[in-house]
């Protein structure tokens, strides 16, 4: 029997490298750290460029996939860049506005607390007048009831000298006659 001979097949690996080209790509070195990136002016039209043309490189590499999924984030981050831009440049313009609010706000806020406090001092003031004014009239009726009793006396004392005033003046002893 005759040695059986071995075939000499190419490995998948190895097919899968003979078909897939080595991918080169020319690359703008970036030195801007990404935790540094200032998303309103970093990612700017220079930033979207690059990676259309990344998916464009994918693409003619026969990527599909790869660009696919490039192309979906970089619309993604392109729709959220343009809304936060947005939102930034609203916020420049309501600023002062909400700095003018905020600051009558506190002068109003300042205003109604001296306000209160007048208002306080007021009601304090007012029922001082009106006990004052209670005890001024106390006083009042107390001297009121004081010239009655002194005027009803005084009627009393008057009443009793009037019979003997009149006639016994004229006639002295006699007048009881």
């Amino acid at each position: 029997m005759a040695p059986k001979e071995k075939k000499k097949t190419k490995r998948p690996n190895d097919v899968e490298k003979s078909l897939e080209p080595e991918l080169v790509y020319e690359d703008i070195v970036d030195e801007t750290d990404v935790l540094e990136l200032n998303l309103y002016s970093d990612i700017n039209d220079d930033f979207f460029n690059e990676a259309n043309r990344v998916v464009q490189f994918l693409m003619e590499a026969k990527r599909h996939f790869e660009a696919s999924r490039i192309k979906r984030y970089s619309d993604i981050i392109f729709n959220l860049h343009r809304r936060y831009v947005d939102e930034v440049n609203d916020n420049e313009v309501l600023r002062p506005q909400i700095l003018s609010s905020e600051n009558k706000l506190r002068f109003a806020l300042e205003l109604t607390a001296a306000s209160d406090e007048a208002m306080q001092k007021l009601k304090d003031t007012l029922g001082d007048a009106w006990k004052e004014s209670d005890a001024s009239a106390l006083r009042e009726q107390l001297v009121q009831e004081k010239l009655q009793e002194v005027l009803i006396k005084c009627e009393g004392l008057a009443d009793r000298n009037s019979g003997t005033t009149d006639d016994a003046a004229e006639f002295g002893h006699l007048a009881k006659y």
